[in-house]
């Protein structure tokens, strides 16, 4: 063989070993990376439902800046039962939740459909609004929640956390079927208001969707769990 052709071989056989040793660190290089990936992600913590990342963001936006007022923020948690209903919350819309002189409104939520009379029914989302007042925000609109313009309106007073709270009761007007109920507690340094309504009857003679219309004294009990966030 020619020296020529040793050299050629040589080379070839050089080329092949350094294919070799790449494709092997390329292998090695590739399990690597998947373990250091599960390692990451099992390092970190998995959100649980009670957890801020999997709150509504514009509830978080808006209990910071009222916490940055030093008042607290009351709230129902994530999830409640009322009645056969279970809400889930708390949300709040992208504009319009702030309350002016300090406060924040959120709602809660059961969505439809649901059954009624052993019939899945199409409806409306039932709701149930809570809002934190600071005091200087409760004094610009008390008197129109506790002298209501809407005839008819019954009020009575209730106990909620060991403290006297006022409760009401609109009536539904034959002009505009709107029944509504809301209930307010006084916490020294906010209010607290919780309100329901309804559309009235789902069906002509019907009852109506929301089971705190049909059953004032829910909201009493429901309301017995209010806390400050994030309890």
């Amino acid at each position: 063989m020619s020296i020529r052709n040793t050299r050629l071989g040589d080379t070839l056989k050089l080329a092949a070993a350094v294919i070799a040793l790449l494709a092997v660190a390329a292998v090695a290089l590739c399990v690597g990376c998947a373990g250091n990936g599960d390692s990451e992600r099992q390092s970190q913590p998995s959100s649980s439902p009670s957890s801020e990342s999997d709150l509504d963001r514009y509830f978080l936006r808006d209990a910071a800046t009222v916490e940055a007022m030093g008042l607290p923020v009351y709230w129902l948690g994530r999830e409640f039962a009322a009645g056969d209903l279970v809400f889930q919350g708390p949300y709040v819309s992208g504009f319009g939740a702030e309350v002016t002189g300090g406060g924040i409104r959120i709602d809660y939520f059961s969505p439809a459909p649901h059954v009624e009379d052993a019939q899945l029914v199409e409806g409306p989302d039932t709701s149930l609004e809570v809002a934190t007042y600071s005091k200087d925000a409760w004094n610009l609109v008390k008197d129109r929640w506790i002298n209501p313009p809407t005839p008819g309106v019954t009020r009575r007073t209730v106990s909620v956390l060991g403290k006297s709270a006022e409760m009401f009761f609109a009536p539904s007007p034959p002009s505009r079927p709107l029944n509504a109920l809301w209930l307010i507690i006084d916490l020294g340094d906010v209010v607290v208001m919780a309100s329901a309504q309804s559309g009235g009857p789902m069906t002509p003679g019907g009852a109506d969707y929301s089971p705190f219309i049909n059953d004032p004294d829910l909201l009493v009990q429901v309301m017995q769990d209010l806390r400050p966030y994030p309890q």
